[in-house]
């Protein structure tokens, strides 16, 4: 399952750099467009990483559940809280700050997930999987983010 997960997770980290690289060498139209489209996939994105919490607390019982680090009702408003908030931020009228959020809301969450999910059964670490998931995400972002500031730059040869 691991090999998979991995394969997975980095399959998903394909439209988070395909957009990226589209906001920095599409036209201006297509750039807006990219970035748009990129805040609506992290906000996505976002909702199923909020969604992994209330998989745990569902899929245990009430004894497994006492073994786990965090109250399940906290985890389950934090699920939520992390769509609602990811969405609003998706739906900010400026990209950069559409993305900003969701970048902050990426690094959030991952924090939440290392106290949280650290306690969690498997047999290879989740935590690893997350920590390059959320790495190379946040990076994307950024990366992002700054074609924001590429009307600015100088251009070649003027």
């Amino acid at each position: 399952m691991r090999t998979t997960a991995y394969l997975l997770a980095l399959g998903l980290l394909i439209p988070f750099w395909a957009l990226a690289a589209l906001a920095w060498l599409g036209t201006p139209a297509w750039s807006a467009h990219a970035l748009d489209a990129l805040s609506a996939y992290a906000a996505v994105m976002l909702g199923f990483l909020g969604a992994i919490h209330w998989g745990v607390v569902l899929a245990t019982t009430p004894a497994e559940r006492a073994l786990l680090v965090g109250d399940a009702r906290h985890r389950l408003a934090w699920g939520a809280l992390l769509v609602l908030v990811a969405w609003v931020a998706a739906m900010l009228p400026w990209a950069v700050l559409s993305l900003s959020l969701l970048f902050l809301l990426l690094i959030v969450s991952w924090q939440i997930d290392r106290h949280w999910l650290d306690s969690l059964p498997v047999g290879w670490s989740y935590q690893r999987l997350r920590q390059l998931f959320t790495l190379l995400a946040a990076l994307a972002l950024l990366a992002a983010i700054a074609s924001w500031l590429r009307p600015l730059l100088p251009v070649a040869g003027a």
